[in-house]
C-alpha cells in the first residue's frame, strides 16, 4: 500500500495498535505530513474568516463513538488496495459490530460498564482516521463549497460539495504537490452545525511519480435510530 494512504492521527494510533487495526498502520510520509501542516495553517486562517461554515470535524466521530449521546448505526468503508469495512450499532450502553479487511471479518462487542471491552470495540470502528489527511487537504478551502441545508440520516446537516479543481492558485499548487499532476479529490459531505460528518462520499486519486495511479473511495455514515 502506498505510504501516502497510511496516515493516522497519533492519538488514534495509540488505541489501534492494541487490537484490530494494526494492519491499517500508523506510518506516515513526510510529503503528506508537510502538506497537511500547510493545509492546517491555511484552514486556521480561513476558518477565522468564517466564510465556509464548520467544515468537516472527524474528531467528532471519535467523540460520538466514545461517548454516544444516542443510539445510531455507524459505518465506514474504504475501497482501493486495502479494503476496510466497519459496521456498528452503537448506544450509550453498548457497541456491536464487525471489522472487515483483506484478512477477513472479525466481530466485536463492548459494554460501557466494562472499560476494556468498550475500548476494544471502539478500536474496531476507528478506521476513519485513515482519511484524516485526505480531509485536511480540502477542509475549509476553495475545494469545499457549502451547497445548503438538508435532513440526512435523521440529522439536520449542511451539505458540502468537494472538488479540488476549484482550488485557487496556491491551493492548486498544494494539490499538485500532494496528489500529483492530474490527481484530485471529489465528493460530497453532510455535516452537523458542529462539523460532525453524518455522511461522506469521497474519491481520492493519487498520480505517482512512477506513472501509477492510486484510487481510493471513502464512505462514512451515522444513521440515527
Amino acid at each position: 500500500m502506498n505510504p501516502l494512504r497510511r496516515i493516522l492521527s497519533s492519538s488514534v494510533c495509540l488505541l489501534i495498535t492494541l487490537v484490530l487495526l494494526a494492519t491499517s498502520g500508523c506510518n506516515s510520509h513526510n510529503s503528506r505530513e508537510r502538506a497537511e501542516e500547510r493545509t492546517s495553517d491555511r484552514n486556521s486562517s480561513q476558518a477565522s474568516a468564517g466564510g465556509s461554515g464548520p467544515g468537516i470535524n472527524l474528531n467528532c466521530v471519535f467523540d460520538r463513538i466514545q461517548n454516544p449521546p444516542e443510539a445510531f448505526h455507524y459505518s465506514y468503508k474504504k475501497s482501493g488496495d486495502n479494503v476496510v469495512d466497519q459496521q456498528a450499532d452503537i448506544t450509550p450502553q453498548s457497541i456491536d459490530g464487525s471489522f472487515t479487511n483483506d484478512a477477513g471479518t472479525q466481530l466485536f462487542h463492548g459494554v460501557r460498564s466494562d472499560q476494556q471491552s468498550w475500548q476494544s470495540a471502539m478500536a474496531g470502528i476507528t478506521g476513519i482516521s485513515g482519511m484524516s489527511s485526505t480531509v485536511a487537504l480540502v477542509n475549509h478551502g476553495s475545494a469545499m463549497v457549502r451547497e445548503g441545508n438538508e435532513k440526512v440520516n435523521g440529522y439536520d446537516t449542511i451539505r458540502y460539495s468537494i472538488d479540488t479543481s476549484r482550488g485557487d492558485a496556491a491551493e492548486a499548487a498544494l494539490y499538485r504537490n500532494t496528489l500529483g499532476p492530474g490527481g484530485f479529490e471529489k465528493g460530497t459531505a453532510w455535516v452537523t452545525d458542529k462539523g460532525c460528518p453524518v455522511k461522506i462520499s469521497l474519491d481520492s486519486e493519487l498520480h505517482l511519480n512512477n506513472g501509477s495511479v492510486d484510487k481510493v473511495h471513502y464512505e462514512e455514515a451515522m444513521v440515527k435510530k
